[in-house]
């Protein structure tokens, strides 16, 4: 009798429907690609996507879904792999090969009005994205003139507004340091805001520009200047199409700069620089 219990038991377990948790799908964003996809893949912490086409080109957008650049490979490539934030494992099935590539992205910057130091015809551009609260954004001052000093000429320093929503001044000093540019002095007020990053409010940004001689009325006139509001809007919407996510963000020609130091900074400008200028013909 208890065998048959058991039996009966097992049976009722097997037949009884299985309860499982309902699933929703929800459709954030959608890519319209030009190409027929191969493959998609993505980076691990998903702010890179990487489409391999039919037509052997690899499509690079960003976590917001906006296009950064597209470069052809080999037909053979049948599947990628990417391979931390620069590199990618391309597999050729058909030969049995994988190749480990390196990519790098030239950004295409806006630097239309924004405020520039240095020769404006230097082949080099460095553009960095900063913000007037940030510690680390202040200690790379010295560091930033001390590049523009040694490539003299060869080298212009062109600052994008970056203001980061934790730095409840970061926004004002910004349009405090654009309308001391309408009046000549965005660099008189860039020093001094960045010297006393870790103090400001409304009225310490007051003080600091009246020390530098601008026309106090002018200025806050020009403050709230809808085409200065659109200038930091085009920052930080450009900023953050292209990957900046913290500050200083620092790109050299559009290539970013992967160290904050002198050598770091010489090495990618002395790259540059080596593909603008044609190697001299030994002498005969």
């Amino acid at each position: 009798m208890r065998l048959v219990s058991l039996v009966l038991l097992s049976l009722l377990i097997w037949a009884a429907p299985s309860f499982a948790g309902v699933v929703k799908l929800q459709e954030l964003k959608t890519l319209q690609l030009d190409q027929t996809p191969k493959q998609i893949a993505t980076t691990d912490d998903g702010r890179r996507l990487y489409v391999l086409t039919q037509d052997a080109q690899i499509l690079i957008y960003s976590l917001g879904g906006e296009l950064q650049g597209k470069v052809a490979v080999d037909p053979d490539v049948d599947h990628i792999t990417p391979l931390g934030p620069k590199h990618l494992l391309l597999q050729k099935t058909a030969k049995k090969q994988a190749v480990v590539a390196m990519l790098e992205i030239s950004q295409q910057i806006d630097i239309s009005n924004s405020p520039t130091l240095g020769e404006e015809t230097a082949p080099v551009t460095i553009a960095i994205y900063d913000d007037f609260e940030c510690p680390y954004c202040a200690k790379s001052v010295p560091l930033l003139k001390q590049v523009v000093e040694k490539y003299q000429g060869s080298v212009k320093m062109v600052f994008k507004n970056f203001p980061l929503s934790s730095h409840r001044n970061a926004r004002n000093a910004a349009l405090t340091a654009l309308a001391a540019n309408q009046q000549g002095k965005f660099w008189e007020v860039h020093d001094l805001l960045f010297e006393n990053y870790n103090s400001l409010n409304p009225k310490k940004i007051d003080d600091l520009a009246a020390q530098t001689g601008l026309d106090m009325e002018q200025l806050k006139k020009d403050r709230i200047d809808p085409q200065l509001n659109a200038l930091l809007s085009r920052d930080i919407s450009e900023g953050t199409a292209i990957g900046v996510r913290g500050t200083p963000t620092i790109f050299i020609n559009g290539r970013l700069l992967p160290e904050r130091s002198m050598a770091g900074f010489s090495r990618l400008i002395e790259d540059e620089l080596r593909q603008v200028t044609p190697p001299q013909a030994n002498p005969q």
